[in-house]
């Protein structure tokens, strides 16, 4: 992706987490993958009124039609209002795609590949690989490390030096004065409204994972085909070992779920098939550090 593709996947992306429920917490574009970190909760949808309904799909769709329905967002309006034949049958198809991650995704991915063809004159499909889904413990350290470690994806990759410099990320955006991107970081910090306070703790969250001095590795130092050598793994980009935000941490994008030792515990009990019946119990992510609390469930057969 480019800017101009970055740019188009943003406004997608947040269009349809408007349209799906669900809170964009923070988000990482890069040239070849992308993150981003969503805050649901289904019951908001399941007790969504006729009115939040049209709102979400005008926020989606605008004045154009839905395709799928012949329908505008004046004209699902009205359908409501008078609670006519097709009402009810249209409020479950609407829903049905609202409140699940794998449907968002499908639907991002899917309006993008559109967007990309029509821009470029190709056919076919875009995206190389299906999503991978983590789900993370809310309201905790875990839930902002996770964060940092996403908004930290264009200083390990050597791309700029201040995570707020990139801007096509949610602090990047955040930093340009978006208020969505605000919004998020507020919540990543336990807040309900943004304000320069939370802002410049989120910075000095991020900026605490770099070690004094440290800078990114320079182009001529990455391997062009894989990123940073063996050698440099470890080090890469300056974070600070101490942190556990190494060049990458395969639990934040390949493992079931990340949190607390107790929560993933929990977790597993209540979901055994996902964990225990496996014989897969939670696993520190570091053994000591500032990661040594925070577990993981384990990574193998994890395909979405």
């Amino acid at each position: 992706m480019d800017e101009e593709a970055m740019e188009a996947m943003r406004h997608i992306m947040r269009s349809q987490a408007v349209f799906a429920g669900m809170e964009v917490l923070t988000y990482c574009f890069l040239a070849n993958h992308f993150h981003i970190f969503v805050r649901l909760d289904p019951k908001e949808t399941e007790n969504l009124d006729d009115a939040g309904l049209v709102g979400r799909f005008r926020a989606l769709y605008g004045v154009t039609r839905c395709a799928s329905l012949g329908l505008d967002a004046d004209d699902l309006e009205v359908i409501l209002t008078k609670n006519r034949d097709s009402a009810e049958g249209i409020r479950r198809r609407l829903k049905a795609r609202m409140g699940d991650v794998s449907v968002f995704m499908r639907e991002v991915k899917t309006r993008f590949t559109l967007w990309y063809n029509q821009k470029h004159g190709t056919v076919g499909t875009f995206w190389a690989e299906r999503f991978r889904s983590v789900i993370v413990e809310a309201d905790t350290e875990a839930q902002r490390m996770v964060a940092a470690y996403i908004d930290l994806n264009p200083v390990r990759a050597g791309l700029v030096e201040d995570a707020g410099a990139y801007g096509f990320s949610g602090f990047g955006e955040a930093c340009a004065g978006g208020s969505a991107a605000r919004r998020g970081i507020a919540r990543i910090e336990g807040k309900a409204t943004w304000t320069t306070k939370w802002h410049e703790r989120y910075r000095a969250r991020l900026c605490s994972r770099m070690g004094p001095g440290m800078r990114p590795l320079r182009r001529d130092q990455r391997s062009p085909a894989a990123g940073a050598t063996k050698e440099e793994a470890m080090p890469v980009a300056g974070l600070a070992e101490e942190s556990g935000l190494r060049s990458k941490i395969r639990a934040f994008s390949e493992s079931w779920a990340v949190g607390s030792v107790a929560w993933v515990e929990s977790f597993c009990a209540a979901n055994g098939w996902l964990g225990f019946r496996r014989g897969r119990k939670p696993k520190p992510l570091m053994e000591d550090g500032e990661a040594a609390d925070f577990a993981t469930v384990a990574t193998a057969e994890k395909r979405h």
